[in-house]
């Protein structure tokens, strides 16, 4: 009776841990009460921001595409792009430490801290009608958008983003999702602002407000680090040489006395 009990308590025991740890499992709980207006006025991205490092593709466009060639680097090298001969350098435009670039014709532009649509404006003013007799359309994308996620994930690496739009969970998603021993209640985000500064927050991925937070999508060169959890770091514990040669030492005294005893005792 005495075995049953113990036993039984062992069980009731196991139960109340697995259900506590699966409720730490699953992400954003409940997030189906989320208000409508809290949801769409959080549904949008934040437009990125251009910094030092970045890279960036410029495309001019124009009714009659013969007189914006001067302002394209793809077109006012040619055949040389059309064959592959171009170095990313030579195809895309580099935002140099001061949050520069040099623009074909109208020389240096500062890029740095505007968004995209900003760049985009800047240029057309400065085309039109000064250089162009048209209003030009001009697209800017960042070649470099990529995220990285670290820490106890199946993939961990930096991931390039095409469309420039990725939240939290498409990056966790990329990364092949948290290791079952990942801790989702603290997750770090450490973020790279364009004037240089870096920022530092933690977030819960278990929490319904997450899909509303100012950090559900991220920004170019944003990293996220997954701590796992105690029992995880716990086995991941490296024992010293010395200390695992004295406790074999050990072990093999305790076993020579506990035959030595039971022998004596047998012979008794």
């Amino acid at each position: 009776m005495k075995y049953l009990n113990l036993t039984a308590f062992v069980v009731i025991l196991w139960g109340m841990v697995s259900c506590s740890s699966s409720k730490n499992v699953p992400y954003m709980v409940d997030v189906e009460d989320v208000p409508a207006e809290v949801l769409n006025a959080a549904a949008t991205p934040p437009v990125p921001i251009l910094s030092p490092g970045d890279i960036i593709d410029i495309s001019v466009m124009a009714k009659n595409q013969e007189v914006t060639i001067p302002f394209n680097k793809r077109l006012m090298h040619g055949e040389a792009y059309w064959r592959g001969n171009m170095s990313e350098s030579e195809e895309f435009y580099l935002v140099d430490q001061n949050g520069d670039i040099e623009f074909p014709v109208i020389g240096r532009i500062h890029v740095g801290g505007k968004d995209k649509k900003e760049v985009e404006r800047m240029i057309q003013e400065a085309l039109y009608p000064k250089y162009l007799n048209e209003l030009p359309q001009v697209s800017v994308w960042i070649q470099n958008f990529s995220i990285s996620v670290l820490g106890d994930v199946t993939k961990p690496g930096t991931f390039k983003i095409d469309n420039e739009r990725v939240s939290i969970l498409d990056a966790i998603a990329l990364a092949g999702d948290l290791a079952i021993t990942g801790r989702r209640d603290n997750v770090l985000l450490v973020r790279h602002n364009a004037d240089g500064s870096k920022k530092v927050v933690r977030f819960n991925l278990n929490d319904k407000d997450l899909i509303s937070s100012p950090y559900f999508y991220l920004q170019q060169n944003d990293v996220v680090y997954v701590q796992p959890n105690k029992s995880k770091a716990n086995s991941a514990v490296v024992v010293p040489p010395t200390t695992s040669l004295v406790f074999s030492v050990t072990s093999i005294l305790l076993t020579v006395a506990n035959l030595i005893i039971t022998a004596w005792s047998i012979s008794k």
